[in-house]
C-alpha cells in the first residue's frame, strides 16, 4: 500500500479562517444594517468565499494580480476581501471618500483591472474605466456579483503563501502621492495572533463595526479578529450618535471599536445627562466614582456594580470592551470609561505594522500609555534623551516588506530590520508614552526639547 505524503496546509488568512468554521458553523458571522439587514453564517461565508476564489482563478481572471475593493461597510466587503485574498490575490481597498483623482492615482500605480463594489459607486466606476471588469454588491445590477458564482469551481483551501502580498494600502497623499503599503498574509496572521494573546475573547461576543473597512486598524481588529475568533460583527447604519446607541442596545454588542473623537462625544453626552440630573444624584455619582478609583488603585474594578445601573440606563450595560486607536486620547477620559466599568483599551500602532504595536492589557491599564508591545514585537526607543524620550522604533513579523515600487521611501522606513515610526516616546513600568511626532520636535535656544503635541 502506497501512502501518499500529506502536503503542509499553507499559512494564510483563508486556512486561517476556514479551520475554525466547523466549529461552530451556524454561528452569525456578520449582520447588515444596524442588525437589522441581512445575516450571514460562517458556513454561508465560507461556502461564498470557496466560489468565489474559485471564480476569481479561472479564465480571465487567472493572471489578475491586485482587485479593488470600494465600498460601504458591508458584509460582502469582507466575502469579497477573504475571497480575493483566499485566491492568491491582492487586496485593494479604496477609501469611499477619495476624490476621483486620487482613485485613478490608486487605480493607475496599483494596475487594477478588476473591482467589487456597492450601487454607490457603480456608474462612477463604469462611466470612468471602460475596461474595468466590475462586480456589483447591488442585487438589482446586471452586474451582481452571485450571478457569476453558479458555474464556478470552489476551492479547499487557499494556496496562497506566507510572504504573499495579501492587500496593498494606500495611505493618505497629504505631503505628496500616496504609499502604498505591502501587508503578508504572515504579517496580518502575526498581528491577529498578539491581538489574540493579548485579549480574550468569547464567541458570543458581538462587535460593532463603525470605522471605515479600508482603514487597517478596522479592517484587522474589527473585521479580521473577531472573524478568526468566531465573534458576530454587526456592520453600524451610520456614524450618528443617536443610531449608534441604537445598534449597541438592539444587538447587545460587547466590543466597540473607535477612534477618540468617537469616545469623546460619548463622554461629553454622559456628562451632559449626568450634570442635569438632580444635585443628590450628582454628588452621589461624585461618591462612587470616587470609590472606584481608589478601588482601581489596588487592582480592583469596583465600578463594574456601583455604575451597572448607569450603563443601563445610557444602554451601554451589554458593553464590556471600548477599543480606541488612531491618535492619542486624553488620559481623563480613558480613565473615566474605567471607572465607571467598562475595558478602555487604548493602543498604538500604524498601517505599516498591520497595524497594532502596543496596547494596554484589560488586566494592566496605565492611563496616558498605549500599553507595552504584543508578543514577538519588539520595540525601543532610538536615541533617548535625558528623559528617556526618542524616536519609537520597532520589529516583528508584522511589519511590512516595504512601500510598492518605491525603495527611497522603504529604506527611510526600514533600517537594519528595524521600522523607524517617526513617532517620539518613553517607556515607562513597561508602558509605552507618545510625547509627539519626530518632525514636530522644536529644539529652543536654550537646547530644550519641546513637543508641540
Amino acid at each position: 500500500m502506497i501512502v501518499e505524503p500529506q502536503t503542509e496546509i499553507k499559512t494564510n488568512l483563508y486556512n486561517r479562517f476556514a479551520k475554525s468554521v466547523p466549529e461552530n458553523p451556524n454561528h452569525v458571522a456578520f449582520k447588515a444594517s444596524g442588525g437589522k439587514g441581512k445575516e450571514y453564517t460562517y458556513l454561508e461565508v465560507l461556502q461564498l468565499v470557496k466560489k468565489l476564489a474559485g471564480f476569481l482563478l479561472q479564465g480571465e481572471f487567472a493572471d489578475c494580480k491586485e482587485i479593488g475593493l470600494i465600498s460601504e461597510n458591508r458584509p460582502e466587503w469582507g466575502i469579497a476581501y477573504l475571497a480575493i485574498s483566499a485566491a492568491g490575490k491582492t487586496v485593494v481597498p479604496i477609501d469611499a471618500n477619495l476624490k476621483d483623482k486620487e482613485i485613478a492615482y490608486i487605480f493607475d500605480h496599483s494596475n487594477i483591472e478588476t473591482i467589487f463594489t456597492s450601487v454607490r459607486f457603480e456608474s462612477f466606476l463604469l462611466d470612468s474605466y471602460q475596461n474595468l471588469k466590475l462586480f456589483s454588491f447591488n442585487e438589482a445590477s446586471p452586474n451582481f456579483w452571485m450571478n457569476y458564482l453558479n458555474d464556478s469551481v470552489q476551492i479547499d483551501e487557499s494556496l496562497a503563501n506566507e510572504n504573499d502580498i495579501a492587500v496593498l494600502i494606500y495611505t493618505s497623499g497629504t505631503t505628496g502621492d500616496p504609499k502604498a503599503v505591502e501587508l503578508t498574509h504572515g504579517n496580518l496572521i502575526s498581528n491577529l495572533d498578539g491581538i489574540q494573546k493579548l485579549m480574550k475573547f468569547e464567541k458570543d461576543d458581538i462587535f460593532l463595526s463603525l470605522l471605515p473597512l479600508h482603514h487597517t486598524f478596522e479592517a484587522t481588529c474589527g473585521f479580521l479578529t473577531p472573524l478568526m475568533n468566531q465573534c458576530s460583527i454587526v456592520f453600524a447604519r451610520s456614524l450618528k450618535s443617536k443610531e449608534i446607541i441604537e445598534d449597541i442596545k438592539y444587538n447587545k454588542i460587547t466590543i466597540m471599536i473607535g477612534v477618540p473623537l468617537l469616545f469623546e462625544k460619548m463622554y461629553h453626552a454622559i456628562l451632559r445627562s449626568i450634570n442635569s440630573a438632580p444635585k443628590s444624584k450628582q454628588v452621589l455619582f461624585k461618591t462612587l466614582f470616587s470609590l472606584s478609583g481608589l478601588s482601581w488603585k489596588t487592582g480592583g474594578k469596583l465600578g463594574r456594580k456601583l455604575f451597572k445601573p448607569l450603563r443601563e440606563k445610557g444602554n451601554l450595560d451589554s458593553v464590556r470592551m471600548f477599543v480606541s486607536g488612531g491618535a492619542a486620547i486624553p488620559p481623563s477620559i480613558s480613565k473615566f470609561y474605567n471607572y465607571i466599568g467598562f475595558d478602555f483599551i487604548q493602543g498604538y500602532g500604524m498601517t505599516e505594522c498591520s497595524p497594532v504595536i502596543t496596547a494596554n492589557r484589560p488586566e494592566d491599564i496605565q492611563f496616558g500609555s498605549c500599553g507595552a508591545p504584543l508578543d514577538e514585537v519588539e520595540v525601543k526607543i532610538d536615541s533617548p534623551d535625558s528623559f528617556g524620550v526618542g524616536e519609537i522604533i520597532t520589529r516583528g513579523k508584522n511589519v511590512t516588506p516595504g512601500y510598492r515600487n518605491n525603495p527611497k521611501e522603504t529604506a527611510n522606513l526600514i533600517h537594519d530590520g528595524w521600522l523607524y515610526t517617526g513617532d517620539l516616546g518613553k517607556f515607562k513600568n513597561g508602558h509605552l508614552f507618545i510625547t509627539g511626532r519626530k518632525k514636530n520636535l522644536i529644539v529652543s535656544a536654550a537646547g530644550k526639547n519641546i513637543y508641540p503635541e
